[in-house]
């Protein structure tokens, strides 16, 4: 095992814990400071209210990719059309979806609960974006097959040099496996552990085992490579600055949580 061979796999666990908060970063969040609706939007909203949750719908149909399926359901402090909802102002805005992509990376489910949440108006009509200015609570459950993992990582192999990434997942642990190059010598490596969340901001690999050509590499040895891979993923560089709260492997699935404290 050389520095190439430990950077390959460095590779592919990035790659990997990316993916998984790939749809995090895909949105983004602003700080309420001293934000006014703009009246001409405002205007707009109260002739025909129902446009939120159209632009709230095309917007995550862009984001995603046309999901399979997509529900939206708007929450309002008092009642649909009033003063707060034409400026942007919900006690709550969930949504459901399955089967949406991003990045190529198919999302089997992908659910958002937006609390007592103001929408940045002019954005989301004229930009089909979703911008919370401010909120409560952000919470997000997304579920990602195995099945879907592995076609990401197929279609990865060639930017990580890594031949036939593959991952299992099994409960509570995670199996990782694939060939690269060492030297001139193409080498088989495998390696089994599990996946934990560091203060709420970053995802590390504990790798229980390893082997390279089917060698069972001494613990000292495997503890020097895992070090330089952690943390795989700090989470204070995504805008919506999520927190982790749990994340949860079985049998072909894996299934994390997360949480964001808003201003309110």
């Amino acid at each position: 095992m050389n520095r190439t061979l430990h950077c390959h796999l460095m590779k592919l666990l990035v790659i990997f814990a990316a993916a998984i908060f790939v749809f995090s970063a895909s949105t983004s969040g602003a700080e309420e400071k001293d934000y006014i609706p703009d009246p001409a939007i405002t205007a707009r909203i109260a002739e025909n209210p129902q446009i939120i949750h159209e632009k709230l719908t095309s917007s995550m149909n862009k984001l995603l990719d046309n999901p399979a399926t997509l529900t939206i359901t708007i929450t309002p402090y008092s009642e649909y059309g009033d003063k707060d909802c034409i400026e942007g102002r919900f006690k709550k805005v969930v949504v459901h979806t399955s089967r949406g992509q991003v990045e190529k990376l198919f999302l089997h489910q992908a659910d958002i609960e937006f609390e007592d949440v103001q929408l940045d108006t002019k954005k989301l009509l004229e930009e089909d974006k979703i911008d919370p200015v401010s909120m409560k609570n952000i919470n997000m459950d997304v579920i990602i097959k195995e099945t879907d993992m592995n076609s990401f990582l197929a279609a990865k192999s060639k930017d990580i040099k890594v031949s036939n990434p593959k991952i299992k997942l099994l409960p509570n642990i995670m199996e990782l496996s694939g060939s690269t190059k060492y030297g001139m010598v193409k080498v088989e490596f495998w390696a089994t552990g599990k996946l934990s969340v560091m203060e709420g901001k970053e995802i590390h690999f504990h790798a229980s085992r390893m082997k390279v050509n089917r060698m069972t590499m001494p613990r000292s040895f495997v503890g020097m490579i895992i070090k330089k891979i952690n943390p795989v993923l700090n989470l204070d560089k995504f805008p919506f600055k999520l927190n982790l709260r749990e994340i949860k492997i079985t049998r072909g699935e894996m299934n994390f949580t997360s949480y964001r404290k808003g201003s309110r």
